[in-house]
C-alpha cells in the first residue's frame, strides 16, 4: 500500500480505466460528499470509455438522489441492484471518501480495491491511495483530477454532469461553505464550478433547505431528547430503537440529530447517539471549539476530522454509551 503523489494517482486512475470497467466504492450511510465524488468520477471514467458503477452497502438517501440525476446516472447503488459484472470478484474497485475499510460496512473485504482517494486526516490505508487532508471534501480532489486529466490530454473538456456533482459534494461537506474546513482554494474551486452549472442555488436548496416530513419529525424528536453536561458545554442527543420506531423515522432522517445538538449556544462538543442494534450505538461527534473529536472517536475505533468525526460504541444501554462519551469529552473541554 503506497501513498501516491497527486500526479501518480491521476495516472493510476487512468491506467485502471483501461480495464474497461471499475466499481466505485463509497462508505456505508452515504453522504453528499461520497455520492457527489463517486458520480462525478463515474462521468469522468465513462467519458474515456470506462464503464463505472457506484457501489454502497446502504441505499442512496432519497434527498441525495438528485446528485445522481444531475450526473445523468441511474442512482442504483443498493446491493440488490449491482449488475452482475460489477459484483465482488468480477471487477477492480476504486474507493472514494473512505477513511478506513470498516466504513465499507458489509462490503469490507469483498472487493479488490486498487486505489483510493480521501481527505480525512485520521485515516487508515487499505490500498494504494492519494490523501489530501487540506481538501475540504473528496469532491475537491475529484475536481483536481478532472483538471489534471485535461492537462494530461486524457479528456478535452470537463464532461457534462461532473461540475454539479462535485459542487454538491463540496457544499455538503462544508455545510454550504460555513465550516472550518473551507479554505481559499475551496472558494476558488466553487467559483470554477458555479461557472459551469445552471444554478448552484438549487443544489444548495435541495441539500440544506428541503426537508421531508420524516426529517422534521426527527428534528422535533431531537429537541425533546437533548441533554447537556459540563455546564452546557457538551450536548448529546440520544435516540433508541424504540424511539425510532415510535416516531417512524428512516435512517436518513436521523442526520438531523447532530445538527440540533451542535447548534445550541455555548456548546463546545456535540454528540448524537443512535441505537442500531441491541448494545450497539452509532456516534456522530462535532466540535465548535479547538477540541479534536477525531481523537476522541479514535479512542473508540472511529475517526474523521478534527471538527467532525464518528465511531461505534458497544455498551449495555444508551445511557452507558452517553456516559462513556461525556467522560472522554470532559477531558477536552477548554
Amino acid at each position: 500500500m503506497r501513498n501516491l503523489t497527486f500526479k501518480a494517482a491521476c495516472r493510476n486512475l487512468y491506467e485502471l480505466s483501461r480495464r474497461g470497467k471499475l466499481a466505485l466504492l463509497v462508505h456505508a450511510r452515504p453522504d453528499g460528499d461520497c455520492i457527489g465524488s463517486a458520480y462525478a468520477t463515474a462521468v469522468l471514467l465513462e467519458a474515456i470509455g470506462c464503464r463505472a458503477h457506484v457501489v454502497c452497502a446502504d441505499p442512496l438517501p432519497a434527498r441525495l438522489r438528485f446528485i445522481a440525476e444531475n450526473a445523468k446516472q441511474d442512482g442504483s447503488i443498493t446491493l440488490d441492484t449491482i449488475p452482475e459484472e460489477f459484483q465482488p470478484g468480477k471487477v477492480t474497485a476504486v474507493a472514494l471518501d473512505i477513511a478506513a475499510s470498516t466504513q465499507l460496512g458489509c462490503l469490507e473485504g469483498k472487493y479488490d480495491i486498487a486505489l483510493s482517494f480521501d481527505h480525512h486526516a485520521r485515516s487508515t490505508a487499505f490500498s494504494d491511495r492519494y490523501l489530501s487532508a487540506d481538501a475540504s471534501a473528496t469532491g475537491e480532489i475529484v475536481w483536481r483530477i478532472a483538471r489534471e486529466w485535461m492537462r494530461m490530454g486524457y479528456i478535452d473538456a470537463i464532461p457534462e454532469g461532473v461540475a454539479p456533482a462535485i459542487y454538491a459534494a463540496i457544499s455538503s461537506d462544508t455545510g454550504c461553505f460555513r465550516y472550518s474546513n473551507v479554505t481559499p482554494a475551496t472558494h476558488r474551486t466553487a467559483a470554477q464550478l458555479i461557472a459551469l452549472i445552471p444554478s448552484h442555488a438549487d443544489i444548495d436548496r435541495l441539500l440544506f433547505e428541503t426537508k421531508t416530513p420524516g426529517r422534521l419529525a426527527a428534528e422535533k424528536a431531537a429537541l425533546d431528547l437533548l441533554t447537556f453536561a459540563a455546564s452546557g458545554k457538551i450536548a448529546v442527543c440520544s435516540i433508541s430503537l424504540e424511539q425510532i420506531s415510535e416516531h417512524n423515522l428512516a435512517g436518513e432522517d436521523l442526520d438531523a440529530l447532530i445538527d440540533i445538538a451542535r447548534s445550541v449556544a455555548g456548546v463546545e462538543i456535540a454528540f448524537s447517539i443512535r441505537e442500531e442494534a441491541k448494545n450497539h450505538f452509532r456516534i456522530s461527534a462535532r466540535s465548535n471549539s479547538t477540541a479534536d473529536v477525531s481523537a476522541l472517536c479514535a479512542h473508540f475505533g472511529g475517526g474523521g476530522h478534527v471538527k467532525a468525526a464518528g465511531c461505534t460504541i458497544s455498551a449495555s444501554t444508551i445511557e452507558s454509551a452517553r456516559e462513556l462519551l461525556i467522560e472522554r469529552a470532559e477531558k477536552l473541554i477548554s
